[in-house]
């Protein structure tokens, strides 16, 4: 069922959108962004896809290693898994019901335990997505890993969309229900979030460029 919209201004000049589908008020999304979202749902796929990614970077020396689909690259992916998972640990106690989506309030989950399991989650999605793709790679099997990639992207993708509603507030678990959650652009966690993403962006390029040029090295020989 398609929900019907309407929308207003409070106050302080602030457009919402009411949207019955979600039974509270929604503010719009303002022109500023922030570098990502990083919350426990979209993560994993993320990690899957950076870890696919990582193979067909790594396709030449993938190729020379056949049919071992580990070396270098896996250890990248693993890295950068735990790096990753390093990187967010800030959000996962100081915005704990922003990170679960507001499905559950935060204190009724043990957040050290449920962060501790996030981080192998991410590395078995990391390693997964590598792996499957290294192999494929190695089999010449092009399309299949191309297809595994997309396969990744679509379910982080998805996951994104789906929930985007959830994504661009920050408070707490009552606050969300109440829909007196800050919008996220306007919340204490935006400059973290920015400093992070950059962050993650140069710890996955550096370790990129130095297997996209051991590869190419590899075919100089």
């Amino acid at each position: 069922m398609n929900a019907h919209f309407s929308s207003h201004k409070n106050k302080t000049n602030r457009e919402y959108i009411y949207a019955p589908r979600f039974g509270r008020l929604q503010t719009l999304i303002p022109h500023k962004t922030c570098w990502r979202c990083q919350t426990f749902l979209i993560d994993p796929p993320f990690l899957f896809t950076a870890g696919c990614l990582i193979a067909f970077v790594a396709r030449r020396l993938l190729v020379s290693r056949k049919p071992n689909p580990f070396g270098p690259s896996a250890w990248v992916a693993v890295g950068y898994a735990l790096f990753f998972w390093a990187s967010v640990t800030w959000f996962s106690f100081n915005a704990p019901d922003w990170m679960l989506n507001y499905f559950v309030p935060a204190e009724m989950v043990p957040m050290k335990a449920l962060h501790a399991v996030f981080g192998l989650g991410l590395v078995l999605a990391a390693l997964s997505g590598h792996t499957i793709t290294a192999v494929l790679l190695q089999r010449r099997q092009n399309i299949a890993a191309g297809l595994t990639l997309l396969s990744g992207l679509i379910v982080w993708g998805g996951l994104w969309v789906l929930t985007i509603d959830r994504y661009m507030v920050v408070g707490t678990y009552a606050e969300f229900v109440a829909g007196t959650a800050s919008p996220l652009q306007e919340s204490s966690i935006t400059s973290a979030m920015n400093i992070v993403g950059g962050l993650q962006a140069l710890g996955a390029a550096i370790p990129l460029v130095f297997l996209w040029r051991a590869g190419q090295r590899l075919k100089a020989r």
